[in-house]
């Protein structure tokens, strides 16, 4: 099974860290608790969504994404630990929506923290909602686009987070730790000790 694991609200809180950029550059005080949606034109003051883009993947990419904030502490730890005890039995693929220079950044964070993830596919930004689902069977993630997208025949794993509440998956879990957690891994790692 190829199983894609996304990177914005998984393993990066892309999100805190353009708030906490945009707040820095703008004198603003916005508060990541004050977002009611993910739509930033609502809380940015950039006249159009090419402004936005412009700011967040030419102008700021290094600061936004690679040294963006790991989600948790020992995420990337337990990103490791899944991809050593199902590598062998799944193809595990890092997915993500770049352009530009987030492409470089991104990846200098996932070097930062140490991912062992081999496969990783970046999708522009008119094509990954399109796209993701042909190169993967299930996919591991907070978007609620993404989730809202999958086609009957794949899988998806919700991680639950305020924005997604609402989205139905195929299975929801609050945190990644709870990965080793859901029966689809607990029975294909009993499987394989048998």
């Amino acid at each position: 099974m190829r199983i894609g694991i996304t990177i914005n609200g998984v393993l990066r809180d892309t999100l805190q860290k353009v708030i906490l950029t945009y707040n820095r550059y703008n004198e603003a005080d916005i508060k990541i608790e004050d977002l009611k949606s993910l739509n930033l034109l609502e809380y940015l003051k950039f006249e159009t969504e090419e402004e936005l883009l412009e700011w967040m993947y030419v102008e700021c990419p290094m600061e936004i994404f690679g040294n963006g904030l790991a989600l948790r502490d020992n995420i990337f730890n337990t990103l490791n630990t899944f991809y050593k005890d199902f590598r062998d039995e799944h193809e595990i693929i890092i997915v993500s929506e770049e352009i530009e220079k987030s492409k470089s950044a991104t990846l200098f964070f996932l070097a930062k923290y140490g991912c062992l993830i081999d496969n990783i596919k970046f999708f522009g930004l008119n094509s990954f909602y399109d796209n993701v689902w042909e190169d993967v069977d299930m996919i591991i993630t907070t978007d609620p686009q993404l989730i809202s997208k999958k086609p009957k025949n794949k899988k998806s794993i919700k991680i639950e987070d305020r924005f997604n509440k609402e989205i139905n998956s195929d299975f929801t879990i609050s945190e990644l730790e709870q990965i080793f957690d859901l029966n689809i891994f607990k029975n294909e790692e009993e499987e394989i000790t048998e």
